[in-house]
């Protein structure tokens, strides 16, 4: 005699609704490029003033963290990761431009190439510092990406040498000055065509 079925009771299943599938990472990346080629300048600079303001301010708009969400893993020496180190650069100059005006005022002694690279007024306080930035951010969507990245690695040279003269040499010291070296790369890579 054969037993008769039995019933299980039903197993609950864990609820993974919430758990939203990832972006696959060759997709990711192509996004990323393609996003930031939009909006890089060209050569010639077509682009009419409203539009480079538009762009300037597009971490304001959206949240730096939006901006990082796209931009933030790409390598340092692509043209998504430059656009997201400069963005990133200019928020910290916009949320510190006392600390910023303090660091490059401290590290201009005995950078003269440097400073004149990156283009601040003297004396610089916190208002020239903040204007720099936005000139220097508004350059890689209306002319030459690579002057727009030696200006950002000059300011961000300066400032580094000025963090490490006014004694402050915490944590971040050794990224501010890699910080500096990426953006320097980035100029290289894009003035040889290699910035993909």
């Amino acid at each position: 005699m054969s037993n008769p079925p039995r019933h299980h009771k039903p197993r609950m299943m864990p609820d993974l609704e919430h758990l939203a599938p990832q972006p696959d990472p060759a997709a990711r990346a192509e996004a990323a490029h393609a996003t930031a080629a939009l909006l890089v300048g060209t050569r010639d600079g077509e682009r009419d003033a409203a539009a480079t303001a538009r762009f300037v301010q597009l971490a304001d708009e959206v949240g730096l963290e939006a901006v990082a969400e796209i931009w933030s893993t790409a390598p340092a020496v692509s043209l998504p990761g430059a656009l997201w180190r400069l963005y990133a650069l200019r928020d910290w100059i916009r949320r510190s431009p006392q600390q910023a005006a303090a660091w490059f005022a401290a590290g201009r002694e005995g950078h003269t190439v440097a400073e004149v690279i990156a283009g601040v007024e003297a004396p610089p306080g916190p208002d020239a510092v903040a204007r720099a930035a936005d000139e220097i951010l508004a350059g890689a969507f209306t002319g030459d990406f690579a002057i727009a990245l030696a200006r950002a690695s000059a300011f961000v040279e300066v400032a580094a040498r000025g963090r490490v003269l006014t004694g402050d040499t915490g944590t971040g010291a050794e990224q501010f000055e890699n910080l500096a070296r990426d953006l320097a790369g980035a100029a290289r890579a894009h003035r040889i065509g290699r910035l993909g």
